[in-house]
């Protein structure tokens, strides 16, 4: 009887733990983001996808857009902090995580991007975004950095404890209000 008894509690362990669900995308952004070494958005990952979420655009627009406006963080005016040309680069931000979720809410609440949000054709968003002609190169910048990621493989990443475990150890970014950010288990990031 109690061997049946622990057979039971082991299956059922592990049944939840196969049915666990864990969020890839900020690791394909990792990923992607880990062959430029100089960008500042290295480790903001988990941001990036969480603001996405929070104005329902893709993950992998603002990664997209700063590759575009800024080469993922290399030719920018540091001290803005401003990697997307938001507001043509006349607005500065605190943090990087502002710059990322600001130019989310932009694009994701802001009534001239309702084109983009129905069709969601790139083209919608870059004629609002960027303005003033050309466009072929923005475009085809927006679409690498687009395909790249997706294209990104994550087939070896199989241990779903240890991903968990370090998004529970992760800033909780879901939680954001201007100027005050919540950690979770003491784990502080310091500000770039």
């Amino acid at each position: 009887m109690r061997r049946a008894f622990v057979f039971i509690i082991i299956l059922v362990v592990l049944l939840m733990s196969a049915a666990y669900g864990v969020d890839l995308r900020p690791y394909k952004l990792k990923r992607f983001l880990d062959k430029y070494p100089w960008s500042p958005l290295r480790g903001h990952e988990h941001e990036i996808v969480a603001c996405a979420d929070k104005f329902g655009i893709d993950y992998r627009l603002y990664v997209a857009i700063a590759g575009a406006e800024s080469t993922y963080g290399k030719r920018y005016p540091k001290q803005t902090k401003n990697l997307t040309g938001y507001n043509s680069c006349d607005t500065s931000f605190t943090s990087i995580y502002s710059n990322i979720y600001e130019t989310s809410k932009l694009i994701g609440t802001a009534k001239y991007y309702k084109r983009y949000r129905q069709s969601e054709d790139i083209k919608d968003l870059i004629y609002v975004y960027k303005g003033v002609p050309p466009y072929d190169h923005y475009f085809k910048n927006l679409r690498y950095a687009l395909d790249a990621i997706s294209a990104v493989s994550i087939e070896d990443l199989r241990d779903p404890l240890e991903i968990a475990t370090k998004q529970w150890l992760s800033i909780r970014f879901d939680l954001y209000h201007p100027g005050k950010t919540l950690y979770i288990a003491e784990k502080v990031r310091p500000e770039t």
